[in-house]
């Protein structure tokens, strides 16, 4: 059959179940299903009815709102490859926005990225500056795609196993996390994509707040002088989290992502 018979009919399935950016994403799902580059996807014309099966049955997926990134199995974030899985949260460009912001002042420094899922961040950071990064979160099957992901980028990094500061070692200039913030009475009003993603990365406790008032507790311990700590926080909560941290910590920003909401929030151990 021809391929522009079959895309229009892939959108049309995709549209009709809720799916946003249907071309974009029929276009991705084509390019993984038939592993084609950009240029022979616009060359091809005509479609096998394997071909057009091996398509479908991922457009099938795609429509009971199972994430796109976990179809394709890996997305780009700050020139690494990341693959991705149901045991760790898809990285999002606020995520990206965060690791960029670090690595543009993390050179020759001790970097750690507390709650590192996918390791995106950390590595990330370690791919665009030259720190010493660790890794580090309480799921295996997170650290075990952190490790996977190091591999694939020929980043060397440190990986620890630890429930937040439980088992690291040593002090670090810089602290980075993107922790779980959602509050668990709105985690079944997510969106169907984010309800497949881990709840274990998700869940933010009752307010919302559980992990960032235990890290900015302990933090201090684990930084040297006049350390800094950088944390991507949800919607509403910026100014809550800018609160918190000024008890241990001076010179807090919160600085707005690229939808100019309020995204990030950074200060300075205070001296």
């Amino acid at each position: 059959m021809k391929l522009i018979d079959a895309k229009k009919e892939f959108n049309d399935i995709l549209k009709q179940n809720g799916v946003e950016d249907v071309n974009n994403n029929v276009t991705q799902l084509f390019l993984h299903a038939l592993n084609l580059t950009r240029t022979q996807l616009i060359l091809k014309t005509e479609l096998t009815f394997e071909e057009y099966s091996k398509v479908k049955r991922l457009v099938k997926k795609r429509a009971l709102r199972y994430p796109l990134q976990y179809i394709i199995k890996q997305v780009e974030f700050l020139g690494n490859t990341i693959t991705v899985n149901k045991n760790v949260l898809i990285p999002r460009n606020e995520t990206e926005q965060l690791a960029q912001m670090v690595a543009s002042v993390a050179n020759d420094k001790q970097v750690l990225d507390l709650c590192t899922g996918s390791g995106c961040i950390g590595l990330g950071i370690k791919a665009n500056s030259t720190a010493e990064v660790t890794l580090s979160d309480v799921s295996e099957k997170a650290l075990k795609v952190a490790r996977k992901n190091a591999k694939l980028n020929g980043l060397n990094v440190k990986i620890v196993k630890s429930d937040l500061f439980l088992n690291i070692k040593g002090k670090f200039d810089i602290i980075v996390s993107n922790p779980p913030y959602i509050k668990t009475k709105d985690l079944i009003s997510l969106q169907p994509e984010v309800k497949f993603e881990p709840e274990l990365a998700l869940d933010g406790m009752a307010d919302g707040y559980y992990f960032y008032k235990k890290i900015i507790e302990e933090a201090p311990k684990f930084l040297n002088k006049f350390g800094e700590i950088y944390f991507e926080v949800g919607v509403g909560q910026a100014k809550t989290i800018a609160k918190l941290l000024s008890k241990h910590f001076e010179c807090i920003r919160i600085v707005k992502d690229y939808y100019n909401k309020e995204r990030i929030v950074c200060a300075k151990l205070k001296g």
